[in-house]
């Protein structure tokens, strides 16, 4: 089988692409061929397919009103990127295409050339993008669904984008424009890491005929061998440094932890907002984006990971990696994470935007070692036994057949 797989990101950047080049290789391995369709970066992994990939836009690149004008409306609806999208698949003629993270860059333009050419198309969900303007069901500092029902003016009213009313209104307009263009129902499978995003989006109108809850999977490796311990218990937060992720919780928790040192690994718009929130306190430590390998490092050694979102986590591999690594999860009961973690059995589960709660699991995981080391364990042999590559491999191959027979069934009823 050959799979144009559609991702903005060719290069380590998140979950989404984590969960591509990971699927890339998996069908790679079993004698699929995959073709890529990404945009073009500095960072980008080598590819033979690089010369085809798109421009890279950067959407807060400085520029006049024109020069803004021109980005805006690339970035709500690409022509480059459709006909690009075009030429590739008459070149390559793929069975079928794999739409990944696309919103803002490369693009749902794509779609049409797709359906022109009587290609198939399953599209993996990574977040909220194709419901919500602002992308992650968050607004004004809390979970947020007034967007229901295709009342887009809400993201300008409460100028979720950034805070800003220019911003604001592109997200609507993009939005109402795919909303306008019929750009549900040009996909005919799409796939949900979670069953809370599964759910959310039919809630919000997708056919709940043409969804399906498919969890992402990890290459976890041999399970892991007694954890190093450090004299002075550490834990960390790995991810993006954003309102939604409740980084601040974290740093108000260590407040009350002077006996252990919190790691903070990653980099984003409130990371000098959270250098001035930690002040001087000598248990709080920023080390910015980690290569994987380092962070790895740290994680073998850590009492705990936390995952203290406010927002409405799909299914994120924060989670999935510091299971598999047998580390102690200590994440919010939001969204997809109770999905993840049997609280008490495999990791604990806390109120968001609840320091207190969080303060009082860590606590306990630092005064009882054992307790730690349990849940870790247990969590490193929840996502062995449930996320193996394989399965999930055996999963995708099913869908992709079922989006085949969709397809050919919408085409028939169309003649």
């Amino acid at each position: 089988m050959k799979v144009l797989m559609i991702n903005t990101f060719h290069h380590a950047r998140g979950g989404d692409a984590t969960y591509t080049r990971g699927l890339t290789a998996l069908l790679e391995g079993a004698g699929h061929e995959v073709v890529p369709l990404a945009m073009r970066h500095p960072d980008n992994d080598p590819s033979p397919w690089e010369h085809r990939f798109l421009p890279w836009v950067d959407l807060r690149a400085p520029g006049g009103p024109w020069a803004k004008a021109r980005l805006l409306s690339r970035a709500l609806w690409s022509r480059g990127a459709a006909r690009t999208c075009a030429r590739l698949v008459a070149d390559t003629r793929p069975d079928i295409a794999h739409l990944q993270h696309i919103h803002r860059h490369i693009t749902p333009s794509v779609l049409a050339p797709l359906r022109a050419a009587g290609v198939p198309v399953v599209w993996t969900l990574h977040d909220y993008e194709l419901i919500c303007p602002e992308g992650h069901l968050f607004s004004q500092g809390a979970p947020c669904e007034a967007c229901r029902g295709h009342r887009y003016g809400e993201a300008i009213r409460r100028r979720c984008k950034w805070g800003q009313l220019g911003p604001s209104a592109v997200a609507a307009a993009e939005k109402r424009l795919h909303q306008l263009l019929g750009v549900w129902d040009q996909v005919d499978r799409f796939l949900c890491p979670s069953r809370f995003l599964a759910d959310m989006v039919v809630q919000f109108g997708v056919p709940a005929s043409r969804v399906a809850h498919r969890p992402n999977f990890l290459d976890a490796g041999p399970p892991p061998t007694d954890r190093a311990r450090t004299e002075r218990p550490t834990w960390l937060y790995a991810g993006r440094l954003a309102p939604e992720k409740g980084v601040d919780v974290a740093i108000k928790a260590a407040r009350a932890l002077p006996g252990a040192d919190l790691l903070i690994c990653g980099t984003g718009p409130e990371t000098g907002r959270l250098r001035r929130q930690a002040g001087d306190l000598a248990n709080v430590r920023f080390l910015g984006h980690l290569p994987q390998r380092v962070l790895a490092r740290h994680i073998a050694t850590a009492r705990a990971v936390v995952v203290p979102s406010r927002w409405y986590e799909n299914f994120p591999y924060a989670v999935l990696e510091a299971q598999a690594a047998g580390c102690a999860v200590v994440a919010s009961r939001i969204g997809g994470i109770p999905e993840q973690i049997d609280d008490g059995v495999d990791g604990m589960l806390v109120p968001p935007d609840d320091p207190q709660a969080l303060r009082e699991a860590l606590r306990r995981l630092f005064d009882e070692p054992a307790l730690a080391e349990r849940l870790g364990a247990a969590g490193a042999e929840r996502v062995r036994a449930r996320l193996a590559p394989d399965d999930h491999l055996s999963a995708i191959l099913a869908e992709y057949a079922i989006a085949r027979q969709t397809h050919e069934g919408g085409r028939r009823a169309a003649r």
